[in-house]
């Protein structure tokens, strides 16, 4: 492997730092995008249940509000219960941003990453191949085994640029989708409570 990325040349630096990127990327959002810790199941009951009762303190709300993204809003929800819902629902969107915004964290690096690695592998290609014909020209003579053997070396940056941007492009419209479900569950549940709380 060693001999492989010394042999594409200087720019195979660069775009194994991205694969690196993409990695580390991919395995935080996998971790955060889980749906235990954004919309877990039943906690709309179980909070309508403790709303119902007066048993959410100051101390619970903040401890629900840390544990998903679901309960961080519907705690926003109980916290504003008592303004028009005209009002309440523009208070939850301003907060829902934020919980996008949570959710969509490092999609557009990884994005990025995915679309400049097939750029930055034919770059290195290109002055690979201006290194090869350039020293041929400084001898007398064009030796094709010297020629092949510089082409080769120059094409090894593109094929490992398109091999990081494949899997990056695909896991960032995976993330891209998930994130939407995401979103519309969280959607159907907020609305759901509303209903029940601000009647």
């Amino acid at each position: 492997m060693t001999e492989f990325i010394i042999a594409g040349g200087p720019f195979m630096w660069p775009l194994l730092a991205c694969s690196i990127l993409i990695i580390t990327i991919a395995v935080e959002r996998l971790w955060f995008l889980q749906i235990r810790l954004v919309t877990p199941n039943g906690l709309t009951n179980q909070i309508v249940n403790l709303n119902n009762k007066n048993l959410i303190n100051n101390q619970q709300a903040d401890e629900i509000a840390e544990l998903s993204s679901l309960g961080f809003l519907l705690v926003s929800c109980i916290k504003y219960k008592d303004l028009p819902r005209e009002n309440l629902e523009s208070k939850i969107e301003e907060k829902a941003i934020e919980v996008k915004y949570s959710l969509e964290r490092n999609l557009n690096m990884l994005g990025t990453i995915a679309t400049i690695s097939p750029l930055l592998g034919l770059l290195g290609t290109v002055i690979g191949m201006i290194t090869a014909f350039t020293g041929l020209s400084e001898v007398t003579g064009a030796n094709p085994d010297a020629l092949a053997a510089g082409i080769s070396q120059a094409l090894i940056t593109t094929a490992f640029g398109l091999f990081i941007a494949v899997p990056g492009l695909v896991l960032h419209k995976y993330f891209e989708q998930k994130v939407s479900f995401l979103l519309i569950s969280l959607q159907v549940e907020v609305s759901r409570f509303i209903d029940v709380i601000n009647k």
